[in-house]
């Protein structure tokens, strides 16, 4: 079983056709629900599920963590009569969970808002099938790799709308906020969640993220019984463990993996965190324990469904967990997804422009004085009064150019340039040129301003991101959790004035203002912030070897979209500017994914 992860599971309509084809399941299919005629309906392998049927047909099922339990949940569907009522009294529940909504033969389904659970669908033997995992689906219905996307894959950034794409030809997305429609009509999309449109004072919008956070973390205690969680020293990863610790059901494992990086200075924080949070237990590793990067990677346990640099640390970040695991944990909690939903982004100040200039221009000078920015570049993005799709249209022409600096003006434009490494091939360019392209011919931004655009997309990498860790996680047999990346804590988040929670003279003012009180002054006024620079080029250098010898062998190259010989000299040159800034974990994570499906 699952436990409490994610787990799989795919939707069939009421057909006979279903039946063969879910049939190729059972091997591996631990639980079926069924429709009224008996055909088989959802089936997989999944946990923390609570479903109902009512008097006129309808039924719902909610997969993932909630607290919702079934006497609430049939006493809310009691009385309802039509299915999209069904979809908006959903859409107002806690927890973060996938929805399936059926009445006479219509299915609607989806998974989050943020992104963090997804769908997809793909068509076989003439009706529509969907499934959460888009690996599951391609199983299914036999779908072969798309090469062209993979390309896509190898850029540092891949831009909106493509993100999205499953690596699979035939296989589709659901896109974060949209529910899929199928079974007795067409096939078809529709929106179900929109970002807030009311703002709030921060005072105001910071009581409801704790409320928010704390109903979040509390619904995952009280299913798993037994949790442990991360205590990086980071303000997130506190904040969840001083929310879990008070409904633990005795000392939380506390767990912390120290730097070797002798600037990084979160082993003091999380020491001051754990001694200050009532019912910690801190576990805090020895260095020797902790994995270089990029070491194990050909040791990523089980499939994921897109090829993402997380999966890269896996040894890295499971590190312990089997000590918790054997300790009775069942749920590990993390602070993943705090930057990408209490980071608000600095194009809101762009947006501010023609409403509150002087507010906007403070800001601006602020973060063009903290990156060291020139006025030109700084002015050049900013009167940039092209479309979305011009832009788009416009980056294909450059994806091989120089890399823009980090932390670019391009922050306050619609996105990042995108970039492809060096060793990617020119048939690699001409189709990621050409997918560019015809996605620029009808792309829209994610949202109506460049700020919103911006924040939608920062917001849905990051859980693509967490996503894949979490498939990992659960192979390992301890699952992940992460609160933050709740649709309900990310609407309190995006419900504060873009002013008061984008900000560069504070780092997340809308968190520190929220757990007053609940986690150390101390951390509140930190100023500095962990990375691992100096792990990674240690890594790099100690593992170059070991990285060479998967280029000999590469699949990337035997499908033509590296140069092998190329990626050897530059792996075997690990201070080359070329690979610490030229994209190298993009090309491992595809190269590792290939290995894996």
């Amino acid at each position: 079983m699952t436990g409490h992860g994610e787990g799989w599971f795919a939707l069939f309509p009421d057909c006979e056709a279903a039946l063969a084809v879910a049939s190729r399941l059972e091997p591996r299919a631990a639980r079926t629900l069924t429709h009224p005629s008996g055909n088989p309906f959802i089936v997989g392998d999944w946990a923390g599920s609570v479903h109902a049927r009512n008097s006129h047909g309808l039924f719902v099922a909610l997969l993932g963590h909630t607290p919702v339990g079934a006497a609430e949940l049939e006493s809310h569907l009691a009385g309802v009569r039509e299915i999209e009522a069904l979809d908006r009294l959903t859409a107002r529940l806690p927890g973060n969970f996938h929805v399936v909504v059926e009445a006479h033969g219509e299915i609607h389904a989806r998974g989050t808002a943020a992104g963090l659970r997804r769908l997809f669908h793909a068509t076989t033997d003439g009706f529509t099938v969907a499934a959460n995992r888009a690996d599951v689906l391609a199983r299914i219905v036999d779908a072969p790799v798309d090469e062209d996307v993979l390309a896509l894959r190898l850029l540092d950034f891949v831009p909106h709308p493509l993100g999205d794409v499953p690596l699979w030809r035939g296989v589709h997305p659901v896109v974060p906020g949209e529910l899929l429609r199928f079974g007795r009509t067409p096939t078809r999309t529709a929106r179900w969640w929109e970002p807030p449109r009311t703002h709030v004072p921060l005072a105001e919008g910071a009581e409801a993220l704790r409320r928010a956070l704390d109903q979040a973390v509390r619904t995952r205690v009280e299913a798993a019984g037994t949790v442990s969680a991360d205590l990086s020293g980071g303000l997130d990863s506190t904040t969840v463990c001083a929310l879990a610790a008070p409904v633990s059901a005795g000392p939380l494992p506390a767990l912390t993996m120290p730097s070797r990086d002798p600037g990084d200075d979160d082993v003091r924080w999380a020491r001051l965190a754990a001694a200050e949070i009532d019912g910690l237990d801190h576990v805090l590793l020895d260095i020797d324990e902790i994995p270089l990067f990029y070491s194990g990677l050909l040791d990523v346990r089980g499939p994921v469904d897109e090829p993402l640099p997380t999966i890269l640390d896996q040894p890295r970040q499971l590190v312990g967990h089997d000590a918790l695991l054997a300790g009775g944990s069942r749920l590990h909690l993390t602070g993943m997804g705090g930057d990408h939903v209490l980071w608000g982004h600095p194009a809101h100040h762009r947006d501010l422009l023609t409403s509150r200039p002087l507010t906007a221009l403070r800001s601006i000078r602020g973060y063009r004085a903290q990156n060291r920015w020139s006025m030109r570049e700084t002015l050049s993005v900013l009167t940039d009064r092209r479309p979305y799709g011009q832009w788009l249209a416009d980056a294909a022409d450059e994806i091989t150019a120089p890399r823009p600096a980090p932390h670019s003006p391009d922050v306050f434009g619609w996105d990042i340039p995108p970039r492809l490494p060096g060793w990617a091939t020119p048939d690699a360019a001409a189709s990621v040129r050409r997918s560019l392209r015809e996605a620029a011919r009808t792309a829209e931004p994610r949202g109506a301003t460049r700020a919103l655009h911006n924040e939608l997309h920062t917001l849905h990498h990051g859980t693509r991101a967490t996503r894949i860790l979490h498939q990992v996680a659960e192979h390992s047999g301890l699952p992940l959790a992460s609160p933050f990346l709740d649709d309900a804590v990310v609407e309190a988040c995006w419900s504060v004035r873009s002013e008061e929670r984008a900000t560069p003279w504070e780092f997340k003012p809308l968190l520190k203002t929220a757990m007053r009180g609940r986690v150390p002054d101390a951390l509140l006024r930190r100023t500095t912030k962990g990375e691992a620079s100096a792990d990674a080029a240690n890594g790099l250098r100690g593992n170059r070897g070991r990285i060479a010898d998967l280029w000999r062998d590469s699949h990337l190259a035997t499908a033509g979209l590296v140069d092998a010989e190329r990626l050897v000299d530059i792996t075997l040159r690990p201070s080359s500017p070329e690979l610490r800034h030229g994209g190298l974990d993009a090309t491992l994570a595809c190269e590792i994914w290939l290995r894996t499906i």
